[in-house]
């Protein structure tokens, strides 16, 4: 189960070069409240506060939260791969092509790398 994480909302706090009091402004958030959930005070924030925070951050409400346990966790937080699942789930022909090559050994991977780069050129 995700859990709420201090940690990553002042990295996001400190990527958009924000202070707390400009949060609870910009949010509607009254700022002892968005005190509390920057200093770790308040673990358990409701999710329409996350939502407003997340929104003012300009991130998702998973930005903000630790998988602990999650086998998946690594995967979940590399951006990245986040974008290719993302890609994969809503390109059918990517998809398919996926599918397709998934198993191939290395030989014929790079085989096909080498084709797909002279295509690109």
């Amino acid at each position: 189960m995700p859990k709420f994480s201090a940690q990553k909302l002042n990295i996001k706090k400190k990527e958009k070069c924000l202070t707390n009091r400009k949060i609870s402004e910009k949010s509607g958030i009254p700022l002892v409240t968005v005190d509390k959930l920057f200093s770790g005070a308040n673990t358990n924030p409701t999710v329409q506060i996350l939502q407003k925070i997340a929104t003012v951050l300009e991130c998702t409400l998973d930005d903000l939260m630790d998988y602990e346990g999650s086998p998946m966790q690594e995967y979940y937080q590399n951006k990245e791969v986040l974008k290719l699942a993302k890609d994969l789930n809503d390109n059918k022909k990517l998809r398919t092509l996926m599918t397709l090559t998934k198993d191939l050994n290395e030989p014929a991977l790079n085989a096909l790398i080498e084709i797909v780069n002279q295509i690109n050129k």
